[in-house]
């Protein structure tokens, strides 16, 4: 039998004396707090005298009593709580609980624990007996967080920290992003002392890697153990940027409507990457720098946990070289509202280059109707390669991406005149609108019965398929088989159907999203959205025709602002129709795209490079690249992120932040019950709420219920005609499932924060669509 002190402990011996003990003899030689103690091995010459007479010589009075089995706290396996750990143990009980802790070594819990993970026996018990601390709080620390790797995860209870790892009490957690030093207010720690834990992790992971550590607070901070982590995290926050964020504004309006929830990988770098390099064309043609790469890549639209944001801080930037361009301006294209926002860095150019750059701004906003015909003769350039080699067909792929860059150019031309003429005409009348709600409803009344709308027509045409179905076959019960078959044996209908898909087969829900199949290839889900408007029997018709733009503005005073809100309304309603065109234009090139990646990803399969197909949407295009030059674990990687992106698509995220965004905690404070939203599709409903999160969600839609979502898209469309009202966290009066709900008179109230987790399934609610308001019944 041997003892050693801890920081004492030759380095020669690591490999024998059990990870628990050579854990804290690292960190006590490092410098770090840790309880003094001693390690007693060979203990199967064990020499009580000795041990006894050192912790007397020593003056230890209370102890705890650890094992530290060769095996144990290792890289391979953890051993944890398999072997006894004894606290508060005095002299009197100290040399039974030794004994206690060996025969421990050969316990049923252990044994079962070596059989089940194929360990052999052979491994040896020492004994790590170290002060006692009588904690008011005792912890755990995972450097990496076992859930999401970007993060820090620190557990906290009161009293000793065997309550937490036995599992006999339930802890305080806090997820730390190490990105920067945000986490959820609260628990037993102020926040000087999370501080300095969190400080102790980050230098420890540095030392020595990712580890699992244990600690306790009493007066001082103590650290107890320290282990590797055994497990492989998932890294949540991989691609979010790494840089100091504060005093940013962060959206996820218009980017969140466009591409709402998590992102693939593959996604982030093809069509957000192209989303991205639109915006940064169009502050190069409004003079605010001189070349698009002067940005860097994903700056204006950004990632955080998968979910994407407009970076707003170059949007409200451009105010300093182009007059015309002020931030709330850029609010309202952005929001479809005004916002508070944060001070901007730069100052003002003269006078001179802000006229010049105003100019070139508006040239570029009234540049929408060429954009739409050089986007059209766009299609004829993408070529790509017809071959079964993998390596040639990435090859094509990648130098056909630049023309889904130029597709973005083109789309927020179209989009920029849309913005500006409804932020010009917004902020005409803001001053007659005390009350911003029943302004914003009124604007929304200004947009319906838009005529020649691309998004609006989708439902129509399957509206007329349905009802043809329902003359012909006189029932309206099929199964999604019967459906298909039913179309396909009617020269009519299949007429029909095949129009439909040859105009917007491209479509889906998530649509802008690479792994997300079109509608031409999921035609299961077509049959399905059928079917809800077989089984409903609410009437519905595209309307289309001009509001009476005359009587809406009877009530301004004013002779030319009258006159001049009427030209602008008017442009408004032909700028959704433009932008709603590019958008389907938009879609089918990334359908382009997705057909390529698809076969792609066959190819990579049959090569063994990957274990499955859709492994090729968690790997960005240039690691696809990589991946076919050779290089190893990007594979692995790829099953990771896919994990990876389970976790992300749970998370929620208010609309707007100062600062980098975070996810937002599922507790809300209710208040009266009520909620409260943007709305953009007025009138009133009452019904039962639906919680909708996928298709299979959406399925289960019966008539009249009131949907819940977290965004509107283009693929939920269908299913308007079975609802009676729809509330979503994120959206605006220009979104492209708002423009949709209005021509059908549907009731929506978007912005709510959080209301898949507020509203549960058979709620019963009142929606007020003119104020915003949600009521619960």
């Amino acid at each position: 039998m041997k003892i050693f002190a801890l920081g004492e402990i030759p380095e020669e011996l690591y490999p024998f004396i059990g990870g628990k003990a050579m854990g804290l003899d690292k960190l006590k030689k490092a410098g770090y707090p840790v309880p003094r103690g001693f390690l007693i091995t060979e203990t199967e010459r064990l020499d009580k005298y000795q041990i006894l007479a050192y912790f007397e010589d020593n003056g230890y009075k209370q102890v705890s009593v650890r094992s530290s089995a060769s095996n144990e706290d290792g890289v391979e396996s953890s051993h944890a709580g398999q072997y006894e750990t004894y606290l508060f143990v005095n002299e009197d009980t100290l040399l039974k609980r030794i004994d206690d802790c060996i025969a421990s070594l050969n316990s049923l819990r252990a044994s079962s624990y070596d059989s089940h993970f194929d360990i052999k026996k052979g491994e040896s018990m020492n004994i790590v007996v170290q002060e006692m601390v009588d904690s008011k709080y005792a912890g755990v620390i995972f450097t990496s967080s076992p859930r999401n790797g970007s993060c820090v995860l620190m557990e906290v209870v009161e009293g000793q920290g065997e309550n937490l790892v036995s599992g006999s009490s339930s802890a305080f957690q806090y997820e730390i992003s190490r990105k920067n030093f945000l986490y959820k207010k609260g628990g037993p720690l102020k926040e000087e002392e999370v501080r300095a834990i969190y400080g102790y992790a980050l230098k420890i992971r540095k030392e020595f890697g990712d580890m699992d550590l244990e600690f306790a607070i009493n007066g001082g901070f103590y650290l107890l153990q320290m282990r590797p982590i055994t497990t492989e995290t998932i890294d949540l926050e991989e691609f979010d940027r790494d840089e100091d964020l504060s005093g940013h504004l962060f959206t996820k309006r218009n980017v969140g409507e466009m591409m709402p929830g998590a992102v693939t990988p593959l996604t982030l770098s093809t069509s957000t990457k192209a989303i991205d390099y639109g915006m940064r064309y169009m502050l190069m043609k409004a003079g605010h720098y001189k070349r698009v790469d002067q940005v860097a890549p994903l700056k204006m639209i950004s990632s955080f946990s998968g979910h994407l944001f407009f970076d707003m801080d170059l949007l409200y930037a451009m105010h300093t070289r182009v007059g015309i361009a002020n931030p709330q301006s850029m609010n309202l294209s952005i929001m479809g509202e005004y916002h508070d926002y944060p001070p901007i860095k730069e100052k003002n150019a003269n006078f001179l280059i802000r006229g010049i750059n105003s100019l070139r701004f508006l040239h570029y906003v009234f540049s929408g109707n060429k954009a739409n015909k050089r986007f059209d003769a766009l299609f004829p350039k993408v070529r790509f390669e017809n071959t079964l080699d993998h390596k040639k067909l990435y090859d094509s792929i990648t130098f056909n991406l630049r023309y889904l860059d130029e597709s973005l150019v083109y789309h927020y031309a179209s989009s920029s005149n849309s913005g500006s003429a409804s932020s010009t005409l917004y902020m005409m009348l803001d001053k007659l609108f005390p009350d911003k709600k029943e302004y914003q409803a009124f604007y929304a009344s200004l947009l319906i019965n838009i005529p020649n709308i691309e998004s609006a027509d989708i439902l129509y045409r399957l509206t007329e398929i349905a009802r043809e179905v329902k003359e012909k076959s006189g029932k309206v019960d099929f199964t999604n088989e019967e459906l298909l078959s039913f179309i396909r044996n009617d020269e009519r209908l299949r007429a029909k159907y095949e129009g439909f898909l040859g105009k917007h087969g491209h479509r889906t829900i998530k649509e802008a999203e690479m792994r997300n199949k079109p509608w031409r290839e999921d035609q299961e889900s077509l049959m399905q959205y059928i079917r809800s408007i077989l089984l409903s029997t609410m009437e519905l018709s595209q309307k289309g025709g001009e509001v009476d733009l005359k009587e809406k503005f009877a009530f301004v005073k004013n002779p030319l602002l009258r006159k001049m809100a009427k030209v602008y309304a008017k442009k408004c309603r032909q700028a959704v129709v433009d932008r709603e065109y590019t958008k389907s234009r938009l879609i089918k090139m990334i359908d382009l795209f997705k057909t390529q990646y698809r076969k792609l990803a066959l190819l990579l399969v049959e090569a063994k490079l990957l274990s499955d197909e859709d492994q090729i949407y968690f790997l960005t295009h240039e690691e696809i690249g990589k991946l076919i030059e050779g290089e190893s674990n990007l594979e692995h990687k790829a099953s990771l992120r896919r994990e990876a992106l389970k976790l992300q698509e749970e998370l929620s995220f208010d609309d707007t932040y100062i600062g980098r965004p975070i996810p937002i905690s599922s507790d809300y404070e209710e208040g009266d019950g009520s909620l409260k939203g943007v709305p953009i599709s007025i009138g009133e409903s009452e019904g039962i709420v639906r919680i909708v999160r996928s298709v299979e969600d959406a399925n289960k839609l019966k008539e009249g219920e009131i949907m819940v979502a977290k965004f509107t898209d283009i693929g939920w469309t269908p299913y308007y005609s079975t609802v009676k009202g729809l509330i979503t966290e994120i959206g605006s009066s220009l979104s492209h499932g708002a423009v949709v709900a209005r021509e059908y008179g549907l009731p929506t109230i978007v912005n709510v924060a959080g209301a898949t987790k507020r509203l549960q399934d058979g709620d019963r609610i009142k929606m007020d669509a003119t104020r915003g308001i949600i009521s619960r019944l």
